[in-house]
């Protein structure tokens, strides 16, 4: 089904039409007018000195919806001012909402990745909790309960932001190793899932190499400390213990101080893992280390394409454990094709015997391009909205009853249900590396296959991004020019 936007200015699209594609999940947004008897959502927006009027339609077959509303500005200025914008979405929000006689988004206006931001860029300006309250509810349409959930979030893990003078002088560091030993139904992530170990891996790391390389020249020439590293993929851990020995002491060699206080592996897939690699990772300092099963029922491992089922889950985090390595997470997934409350409960009664310090709650976010995303278009699954909420608030349940703490959270395109993905931790737990990344509130250098870097600005906390491409042949290919680029950012902040 196509959904028409029709937006006066056409620029509008641009801040718009998520909400749009919120009120419409499944269908294809399309900018411009439509034809006959088509689908079209319409706004026109008229400034007017100091008032805006912003009138919306939408029409369909099963009926047509029109409202008007006039605001006044606090800062007057033009029709596609920052003000001007959110007014709009305000007023698209509450006409979707009128034509679906429903609440089309539990966050209301928000559609961004990172909303806990806001209640952090609130709480700066000396907002108490009953103030950002008032404000996320009423200016942004929040639910009670997402509201909440991101007051807690804000009030776990603010402790843990850097001031802005330490912030000037200290970074993480993301490592991206885009190779995995399968592709999962669900991801669309375009690395490699590794086919020859010597023609794909080794001109890779050289280039990896070159690259960390470079960036610690620059790094100690600035005299910035680093305060953690996160090493992502992918699955870092398809390295051979050899290569990843390697790795380790490059960045031991470069990188890694007395000030570095976490460094973590994902060794996201269990069938990675072994004794001697997870002895060469707490030799090298390593103390988190990510083992994400996504469900704890192996029929659904299966169904998802993933070489592993719960027992090597169980296997991998005993060998962690005997490793001595001090802190685990793990993932999962809520949403995937077959599973009820049923599935989402034996899943965490055997999550929680193994007692990880972290655990990641995701909900499912069907990428475009994934065999899921593909198999659900052509079969026209139910979306099962009911269902994953219950799963989710099950989860929140049962990892609150165990002593965890919601401590960050993010939100992707095409959730299902609109929900997030929450990290819970027991307290004192928590960590730095999903903190900083998530509230950006500290530069991040990403260096690897599809790795961002965030250059924040501390005067303000305004942001400027980098990334490197995520197919490893690309990667290698460009290394120069995305050293020198990440350089320049970098020098340009001091």
């Amino acid at each position: 089904m196509l959904i028409y936007c029709d937006f006066r200015p056409a620029e509008l699209y641009y801040s718009l039409h998520e909400l749009v594609r919120l009120a419409f999940p499944g269908c294809r947004i399309i900018q411009g007018k439509g034809e006959p008897d088509a689908e079209v959502v319409q706004i026109d927006m008229d400034v007017r000195g100091e008032s805006i009027v912003i009138g919306g339609s939408v029409f369909s077959p099963a009926g047509n919806t029109v409202r008007q509303q006039e605001y006044h500005f606090m800062n007057p200025g033009d029709e596609l001012s920052n003000e001007a914008r959110w007014y709009a979405r305000r007023f698209t929000y509450q006409l979707l909402c009128q034509h679906m006689d429903r609440n089309i988004n539990a966050y209301g206006i928000l559609t961004g990745m990172r909303p806990v931001k806001l209640v952090h860029r609130l709480m700066d300006t000396g907002a108490g909790e009953p103030e950002i309250t008032d404000i996320l509810q009423n200016d942004y349409h929040l639910q009670e309960s997402k509201t909440a959930l991101l007051l807690e979030v804000a009030r776990n893990n603010r402790p843990f932001l850097l001031t802005p003078e330490k912030a000037r002088k200290m970074v993480s560091i993301y490592i991206g190793i885009p190779f995995c030993p399968s592709r999962c139904y669900y991801c669309s992530f375009p690395g490699a899932v590794l086919k020859d170990y010597e023609s794909e891996i080794k001109p890779f790391l050289q280039a990896l190499y070159r690259e960390m390389n470079g960036m610690a020249d620059c790094l100690q020439e600035q005299d910035m400390a680093i305060q953690s590293i996160y090493i992502g993929g992918g699955t870092p851990t398809v390295l051979s213990a050899k290569d990843l020995e390697e790795m380790l002491d490059l960045l031991h060699q470069r990188y890694i101080t007395h000030r570095t206080q976490e460094i973590t592996v994902e060794a996201g897939r269990p069938d990675t893992l072994n004794p001697d690699k997870l002895k060469i990772l707490k030799q090298a300092g390593v103390d988190r280390i990510c083992v994400n099963p996504q469900s704890m029922n192996d029929s659904t491992l299966q169904l998802i394409g993933r070489n592993h089922n719960q027992e090597g889950v169980v296997r991998s985090i005993e060998w962690v454990r005997e490793a001595g390595i001090r802190q685990i997470n793990m993932d999962l997934i809520v949403g995937l094709p077959g599973e009820t409350i049923s599935e989402n409960t034996n899943t965490a009664d055997k999550i929680l015997r193994l007692e990880p310090e972290n655990v990641t709650v995701h909900t499912l976010s069907l990428k475009r391009g994934s065999d899921m995303a593909i198999m659900e278009d052509k079969e026209m699954i139910d979306d099962r909205v009911n269902e994953v909420q219950k799963g989710v608030e099950f989860f929140d349940g049962r990892l609150r009853e165990a002593a965890y703490l919601p401590y960050y959270m993010y939100r992707q395109k095409y959730m299902k249900a609109g929900m997030e993905n929450t990290g819970y931790s027991l307290p004192g737990q928590e960590c730095l590396y999903n903190i900083q990344m998530i509230e950006e509130r500290q530069t991040i250098i990403g260096m690897g296959g599809g790795a961002a870097s965030k250059f924040i600005n501390t005067a303000d906390w305004t942001l400027t991004s980098s990334y490197n491409p995520k197919d490893p042949a690309s990667y290698c290919e460009s290394i120069e020019k995305l050293i020198k680029r990440k350089v320049d950012k970098l020098w340009a902040l001091n």
